[in-house]
């Protein structure tokens, strides 16, 4: 287990290129690229040019001995029926495909999506919700097979009416069975799992090995902060203790960006220095 950093702890105004540079310099060997934070950037732009640029991202990490090892993957909405701009189901599926192929020309062997609701007004049973999403992550098997790249589902967090269903790990592991495929698993939000007062440990040890990706951030129990661990209040002895306990053999990956980017950019390579060290401390927790 290495510590990671999803690219997204700069903003916009930080190309991906020089964000990968700063993190390369502050120690982290592995990265974490948000597709998510460019989903509006590839809806304009041709697969080649995707392509292209994949191509000179994975040149630019080569060149800094760092890897990709998790990239979040597009989002479709708030639920199947509450789109994104720009998407409908189809189109979110081929943006979900070619994030796909991305992420083998990065190298990256897990992308994470979102499971979701069907709609917002709640009318639909959790069986209905949970085959809606079984026939709709199915979708993505061939391209699954064809590059190689898995896909980790994520706990959701229940916000403004949205997504009754997926943020526990029984239900997690449900639809990541049901796929029974063995490019699919689960990847845990740490953040999202203390909002909704989920005893985390125990529900490691119910993902056990279906666990391939984490989003690792803090919060106070009461909204999703994006925190880096100790601004917060969860357990991170125990949390760490229960991920050594599964075995868990995939990186700890910070989605804890507002520990950092709400620095000012003179200090934030400070900051990420910290952040790195802080990560490798929490990780050697017995």
């Amino acid at each position: 287990m290495k510590v990671s950093t999803s690219l997204n702890v700069f903003g916009s105004s930080v190309s991906r290129m020089e964000a990968l540079r700063r993190c390369a310099a502050a120690g982290f060997q592995v990265l974490d690229m948000n597709y998510w934070d460019l989903q509006g950037q590839m809806l304009q732009i041709s697969w080649s040019e995707e392509e292209a640029w994949a191509k000179e991202m994975r040149a630019y990490a080569d060149q800094w001995g760092v890897r990709f090892t998790q990239m979040h993957g597009p989002v479709h909405g708030g639920t199947f029926k509450n789109l994104a701009a720009g998407l409908t189901l189809d189109s979110f599926i081929g943006l979900a495909e070619r994030s796909l192929r991305t992420a083998a020309i990065l190298g990256i062997p897990w992308v994470v999506f979102h499971p979701s609701d069907i709609s917002k007004d709640g009318k639909e049973t959790y069986r209905e919700i949970l085959d809606f999403n079984i026939d709709f992550y199915r979708r993505l098997l061939p391209v699954l097979e064809e590059t190689g790249v898995g896909i980790a589902l994520e706990n959701v967090c229940h916000v403004q009416g949205y997504n009754r269903f997926f943020a526990n790990a029984e239900e997690l592991a449900q639809l990541v069975d049901a796929l029974d495929h063995r490019l699919v698993g689960a990847c845990w939000d740490t953040g999202h799992a203390h909002v909704q007062k989920i005893e985390q440990a125990s529900a490691f040890r119910i993902l056990g090995s279906r666990l391939k990706a984490t989003h690792i951030h803090d919060n106070n129990g009461a909204s999703d902060q994006h925190l880096l661990p100790y601004q917060g209040t969860i357990d991170w002895t125990e949390l760490v203790g229960a991920l050594k306990e599964i075995r868990y053999s995939g990186d700890f990956t910070y989605e804890a960006h507002n520990g950092v980017n709400k620095l000012p950019d003179g200090i934030r390579d400070a900051g990420l220095k910290f952040a790195f060290d802080l990560g490798n401390y929490v990780i050697s927790l017995k």
